[in-house]
């Protein structure tokens, strides 16, 4: 069975927190756009524009990033790091991440577990 519109909804919102969490992992060494869209995309993150750019300046319009121009060279690029708000919020994500990695792992085990002891019952019945 295929997975329908409804699983690529889910998959879409999993993916939007990530994406969040991601760029500041990325920015804790400053970088420019491009060059965070650069090193999320090799990783296999790939990113359009039009989600990077205004995450980035909704994240510093929460004080998450700072960020400073740079008019060398021929072209003007904005540079982008984490603020020490940032830092604060990169590690609660952090902890929320491990925390709901750790139930959903638990919860997969729970479940695996039941189906095991199921069907050892249901064998054991048969017998």
């Amino acid at each position: 069975m295929e997975a329908g519109p409804e699983t690529e909804h889910l998959s879409i919102e999993l993916r939007r927190g990530m994406i969040t969490l991601a760029v500041l992992i990325q920015l804790r060494s400053e970088n420019h756009g491009y060059g965070v869209k650069q090193a999320l995309s090799r990783l296999g993150m790939s990113l359009k524009e039009g989600t990077l750019y205004p995450m980035l300046r909704r994240l510093e319009a929460q004080g998450a990033l700072k960020s400073r121009w740079d008019t060398r060279g021929d072209r003007l690029r904005k540079y982008y790091s984490l603020s020490e708000h940032g830092a604060v919020m990169l590690n609660a994500m952090r902890k929320q991440r491990a925390l709901l990695v750790q139930i959903i792992e638990e919860l997969e085990k729970s479940a695996f577990d039941e189906l095991i002891c199921g069907q050892t019952q249901t064998q054991t019945e048969m017998e």
